[in-house]
């Protein structure tokens, strides 16, 4: 599958030209980013600090994912009366593992987008492989990054594709804007069990300067999702984007719940923008309070340098911490809190 995803995709660029004139336009994108960074942790048990280099991660998670990198097809097919078909096909691939010497890279990591569509004046529909309609991940201005939110404890990860950034299978999403509000309502089926079936919604306000918007998903039961044990399971958030000239500041409260048990919790992320000419600086605070007291806090600061829409670089620093989670040289649990630094940077190039 791996290897007809790049087949796939380079067949499509050569067909641009033979596509163009029958109403269709095939576009070929992608997206690859590495970075170094210097890691070190306290209470960390085994973890060695020093540098790494990797596609993205955590400031605690020396290794790959939760990146940026792709490489897909993007189909669409002109149908007339306004009425346009749609085809996309997304590959993820790595770097490497970040872990050693014998890492691998590659398309050795899934998939993203995989789906059909239909979009006209009705709205849009899709059918296949999708992320929620609750991921907001782009909110981050450091997503992607080993300072972002989502993989050091501030903001909601992938959560099997029903939090920030991730992706189901056997999705079919509608999205609409009304005037000033914005739909977009999702349902992904539990092949094994139709009673299973997950849903995701999200409103979003335009007010102008603001963003603001709400999201909510039931996975409750999902068979292949994150709770296969079934009970309660469900995620909500409340976010609010501001834009003004070189400012730009992003609130989100997330709330998680998980059937009690101490499992439930909830996370505050803030982070503000300052942009100046081709350089945006950013700063990003947030934490998690779970209700087993393993609670989280984080920050990080960072510069990006835009050489244009398609490429750009960053450097920063970030900090994480977790409550009661610390470990010996052995690697056993002390009940100590542990953290992590990390200092880096990396290049992000886009087409």
């Amino acid at each position: 599958m791996k290897k007809q995803i790049l087949a796939v995709a380079v067949a499509g660029a050569f067909a641009v030209p033979a596509f163009a004139a029958a109403d269709s336009n095939v576009t070929l994108f992608g997206q690859l980013q590495t970075q170094i960074v210097h890691h070190s942790g306290s209470n960390a048990g085994t973890f060695e600090d020093g540098f790494r280099q990797h596609d993205a991660g955590g400031l605690g998670n020396a290794a790959d994912g939760s990146g940026p990198n792709r490489l897909g097809v993007m189909v669409n097919h002109d149908l007339g009366n306004g009425l346009t078909a749609l085809a996309k096909l997304e590959g993820d691939f790595q770097t490497g593992t970040g872990r050693g010497e014998d890492d691998t890279s590659g398309f050795n990591s899934g998939n993203r987008d995989i789906y059909v569509g239909l979009d006209g004046n009705f709205g849009r529909v899709i059918a296949g492989r999708m992320s929620s309609s609750y991921s907001t991940a782009g909110k981050d201005p450091l997503n992607a990054t080993f300072m972002q939110a989502r993989a050091n404890g501030a903001r909601l990860g992938g959560d099997g594709g029903f939090g920030n950034g991730s992706y189901v299978d056997r999705g079919i999403r509608y999205s609409n804007s009304f005037g000033m509000v914005s739909l977009d309502l999702g349902v992904f089926l539990d092949n094994s069990n139709d009673s299973d079936t997950a849903f995701s919604g999200r409103l979003n306000f335009d007010l102008g300067a603001v963003d603001l918007y709400v999201a909510h998903v039931n996975a409750d039961g999902y068979g292949s999702g994150p709770n296969v044990s079934g009970g309660d399971y469900a995620n909500t958030k409340i976010g609010a984007d501001w834009k003004s000239g070189p400012f730009r500041v992003v609130g989100e409260f997330e709330d998680a719940d998980r059937g009690g048990n101490n499992q439930d919790f909830q996370t505050v992320f803030l982070s503000g923008t300052y942009s100046m000419g081709r350089n945006d600086f950013v700063l990003n605070i947030g934490m998690m309070d779970r209700d087993d007291n393993n609670d989280r806090e984080y920050v990080a600061l960072a510069v990006k340098h835009n050489f244009s829409n398609r490429v750009m670089a960053y450097a920063g620093v970030g900090y994480a911490s977790q409550d009661n989670l610390g470990m010996d040289s052995a690697g056993n649990m002390n009940g100590s809190d542990i953290s992590f630094t990390g200092v880096g940077g990396g290049m992000r190039v886009s087409f």
